[in-house]
């Protein structure tokens, strides 16, 4: 029988239950805690579920971050980390991914580029980096298609049909 509330009487309401705090960050180790009285315990916290009483930047209230540490005791070591990376999903492995297939990680993880300038990631050879050709496909990304094709060709008026065109006259297309 304890005076649990501090007010003289012996009863079981009133005191608090608190966490050892080592590192000072208001959070305690659930196994190292003590019942007492009082609003402010030095070297103890009322909060309990830190990992690491070693470090002042692990604790339940922490911000997860790409460390290799588990900074929010949450059981997974940087998982959601507040400076993880975006990576897309680069299908045909030409070095830039799709906007459509995007995660976040601290490591670029396997078939995963952090590019998502790909508009077709089913084929290796259109990519933003691609020239463009005569072939109906927009293989630059630029959103246009064949009309600055670099195998362009210039075609000349041949009015008369002999073979030869009017150099003064001429139209450029694929």
């Amino acid at each position: 029988e304890l005076d649990n509330d501090c007010d003289g009487e012996i009863d079981e309401d009133g005191a608090s239950t608190w966490y050892l705090d080592a590192d000072g960050d208001g959070y305690g180790l659930e196994d190292s805690s003590i019942v007492a009285c009082g609003e402010e315990i030095a070297g103890y916290a009322v909060l309990s579920g830190d990992c690491d009483d070693g470090d002042l930047d692990v604790s339940p209230g922490a911000d997860e971050v790409c460390d290799g540490v588990d900074n929010d005791c949450d059981g997974d070591t940087d998982g959601g980390s507040v400076d993880a990376l975006s990576y897309y999903l680069d299908a045909d492995e030409d070095g830039y991914g799709s906007a459509d297939a995007m995660i976040t990680s601290c490591v670029e993880p396997d078939g995963y580029v952090s590019s998502d300038e790909d508009c077709n990631d089913d084929d290796p050879s259109v990519r933003p980096d691609a020239s463009e050709i005569c072939d109906g496909v927009d293989n630059n990304c630029d959103d246009i298609t064949d009309t600055d094709a670099e195998d362009i060709a210039t075609f000349y008026l041949d009015a008369d049909d002999d073979g030869y065109g009017d150099s003064e006259d001429t139209m450029s297309g694929c």
